[in-house]
């Protein structure tokens, strides 16, 4: 069943419980029949406020540390580094869970509580035909099992409209008729040691935090027939025929009276019927995930995921909400790994690769918030750490966009890419969208990145066609790479390929998008005369691309990033079709890390399939996806980094994606662009009938599509913008048109 996750017995860990969520509520579902835990995130639950981090050290010891670096004195740079560069303190803020929900279940009373041992109360002896699933086609939990002749049933499903988790507890005969007076049960919320408040206010029962972010999680019981009460912070239901139970929590990130809001959402819905709230909570996710549909024969096991993941995607990022985190939107953790947080040299653009591909171009709002939201801070730390134009971030990022440096980690702590990397979003959501009022929004972002370069730039040693020194990122790092230095690992570096790569790219949309927008002025020149000064992509004598400006050699060949392939993805600088030579290159790159063990992670190995995609190589890319499957794919579908992080299932998706279509746009002139439609371009031989319906293509452009045998049978587009020349290729075979705005069908031409 590919629309549906199913078990045959409770979680016994987190990372076999089950997600729901709608962007802003997350909650992790266990499954047990008598002691119930549901793990409850909201997405604006940090450990802290905002603050300036910035290290004004920086300033007056970047001529240092670069004089350093180009003295080949790379440890002493470090250490100057260490002291003047890092973020004071170097810790960003981290991303917390809201703590659990516990239900004591026994329909005879008596509940007992988790927390006491043995003295728990009665627990539920020979449970028969246990049966809990996903419904992801629905976002529908549902736990089912039978004790002492009555078949209880549970269902749950946390709403956008309603802004709240649903549940729902029933019971009836073995022959399905509803049984009355067989619900009872405990539920109350709890967060270990870090909260300050709970009680019960307006018969619901609520847990609060003061301090740092403050919030408040409540729950709310409505039932039919039977006794409820509520004290000591819990609410107890005996007798009754069905109960449902509401959740919402509200932060002061977001509201002042905070308390207030939970009450009033709840108090909202709390009279609805369970059927009103269910049909409003399908038709509005349906609205999302029914516009994608992926059939292949004999791969049930690969939809299930690339639907899984779509899910995912959908139930932890919608507009109004924060952007995906490293962990999406559930974590159960205080002190997550890495803090759960944004981390963008890599992982957060993963999360969202598929956005525009796979029909969710929308997902991508809370990813733009955030940008907004760093841009002071980027600003301040351009200007205050470095005395530069613009706005800059470096490998990470929080809730309230801090951009100064973190950690002690000199592989990657002193990047200064993110904003930049991060900002090209606004431009790929432009080529899919082609939506001029959404790149005329955030046509700063992009601009403002770019002008940090302008100045941050400097000459190095190796130079152009013309005789000019290339300009270089200095100090940078290759993230999170090292290099044999001196008979000693070392980071820091005078210009590496994937800066190089991203700079170039950042100039070059700067430019398209002040010609698409009409803007001519000093900044839109100053990038296009410094374009051509970006030292394009250089190969190595082993025949592999080069990763520094220096000939270094790797300390760590297996490396789990493959920085110096940004050009392949998610860059298209290096393609099989215009750049031959470069891609032979990066694949004798990928090679050669394979060959050391690379691809050692969930999200590294999800590169590997995009990577693979785009060298028009189908079996590796499957191979690949295999492997995930099979090493870093945890019960419940997660992504095991190890330990879990969602950028592997969102890579994951954007590379299942790019194995049956890819498209990229190729700009002539001024006025003049063509869409490039690359179909079924890495199909393996164990996909070779199958159907896909309503994928996204650059210039505004969505695509059914069928294929038989490997081969393309069937093919429609609908041209949502304005006529566009289209080349589409599929095998050998290639067919140049003008598509009309309007829908047209191209088997029969094809």
């Amino acid at each position: 069943m590919t629309d549906t996750v199913i078990f045959d017995s409770p979680a016994a860990r987190w990372e076999e419980a089950l997600p729901l969520g709608n962007g802003r509520l997350g909650a992790m579902i266990f499954g047990s029949p008598d002691r119930e835990k549901i793990q409850l995130n909201e997405d604006s639950i940090w450990s802290g406020p905002s603050r300036d981090r910035n290290n004004p050290a920086a300033r007056e010891a970047l001529p240092a540390i670069r004089r350093l670096i180009n003295e080949g004195r790379i440890r002493e740079a470090e250490d100057l580094c260490l002291e003047s560069l890092s973020g004071i303190p170097p810790a960003q803020r981290v991303y917390q869970t809201a703590g659990e929900l516990h239900i004591s279940f026994s329909p005879n009373g008596g509940f007992g509580h988790p927390w006491s041992g043995t003295r728990g109360g009665p627990l539920l002896t020979g449970v028969r035909r246990y049966r809990r699933e996903l419904d992801i086609r629905r976002a529908l939990y549902t736990l089912s099992f039978e004790y002492d002749g009555v078949v209880f049933t549970r269902e749950c499903f946390i709403s956008a409209p309603a802004g709240l988790l649903a549940l729902r507890f029933s019971a009836a005969s073995v022959n399905g008729k509803p049984l009355p007076g067989k619900i009872a049960f405990r539920a109350g919320l709890d967060r270990g040691v870090l909260y300050d408040r709970k009680g019960n206010i307006e018969d619901t029962a609520f847990i609060g935090r003061d301090g740092d972010i403050p919030f408040c999680a409540m729950i709310k019981v409505v039932q039919k027939g039977g006794t409820q009460r509520s004290r000591g912070g819990f609410i107890t239901v005996e007798q009754a025929d069905e109960a449902l139970l509401f959740a919402d929590i509200r932060t002061g990130f977001r509201e002042t009276d905070y308390t207030a809001a939970c009450i009033a959402g709840i108090n909202r819905v709390a009279n609805d019927s369970w059927e009103k709230l269910l049909a409003e909570h399908i038709a509005e996710y349906q609205a999302w995930y029914g516009r994608l549909e992926l059939e292949i024969e004999g791969g049930e096991n690969a939809v299930q995921y690339f639907n899984f993941c779509r899910y995912l995607l959908i139930s932890c990022s919608r507009p109004g909400t924060l952007p995906a985190n490293l962990q999406g939107l559930w974590n159960p953790h205080f002190d997550p790994p890495w803090g759960s947080d944004y981390t963008i040299n890599i992982n957060t653009q993963m999360n969202y690769w598929p956005g525009c591909m796979c029909n969710l171009a929308e997902t991508e709002e809370p990813l733009f918030d955030l940008l907004e939201r760093m841009y002071p801070n980027g600003k301040k730390t351009a200007a205050l750490m470095y005395g530069c134009r613009g706005f800059a971030a470096h490998h990470n990022t929080d809730i309230w966009g801090d951009t100064a440096p973190r950690d002690y980690w000199i592989p990657a702590s002193y990047w200064v890419l993110g904003a930049a990397w991060l900002s090209l979003h606004i431009w790929e959501h432009y080529e899919y969208t082609q939506d001029r009022e959404s790149l005329k929004k955030y046509f700063y972002l992009l601009k403002e990145a770019g002008l940090f370069f302008t100045d941050f730039l400097v000459p190095g040693k190796q130079k152009n066609g013309a005789g000019e020194p290339y300009l270089i990122v200095s100090p940078s790092s290759s993230p999170e790479n090292s290099f044999m230095h001196n008979g000693e690992a070392a980071s820091l570096c005078a210009g590496c390929e994937m800066d190089s790569q991203i700079v170039r790219k950042l100039f070059e949309v700067n430019i398209r998008a002040a010609e698409i927008l009409g803007i001519a002025d000093n900044d839109t020149e100053l990038f296009r005369s410094m374009h051509g000064r970006i030292a394009p992509a250089a190969v190595q004598s082993n025949g592999t691309i080069r990763e520094w400006h220096e000939d270094y050699e790797e300390a760590e060949p297996g490396h789990r990033h493959f920085s110096h392939l940004w050009g392949l993805w998610p860059g298209d600088s290096i393609t099989v079709d215009e750049t031959p030579d470069l891609a032979c290159a990066a694949r004798k790159t990928l090679e050669r890390r394979l060959a050391h063990s690379g691809g050692h992670t969930g999200w590294s190995r999800a590169w590997l399939i995009n990577f693979m995609a785009r060298l028009k190589d189908g079996e590796a890319a499957r191979e690949n996806l295999d492997a995930l499957f099979a090493e870093f794919t945890l019960p419940n579908l997660f992504n095991d980094g190890p330990p879990f992080q969602i950028d592997g299932n969102f890579g994951a998706l954007a590379g299942m994606t790019q194995m049956l279509v890819q498209s990229r746009i190729r700009y002539r002139d001024t006025n003049a662009a063509e869409a490039l439609l690359d179909l079924l371009p890495a199909l393996p031989q164990s996909w070779a009938a199958g159907r896909l319906k309503g994928v996204r293509a650059k210039g505004n452009l969505e695509l059914d599509l069928a294929w038989q045998d490997g081969r393309l049978v069937s093919l429609v587009i609908r041209n949502n913008g304005k006529a566009l020349p289209v080349l589409i290729r599929s095998g050998i075979k290639r067919q140049e048109l003008v598509l009309e705005s309007g829908e047209t069908e191209i088997a029969n031409r094809f």
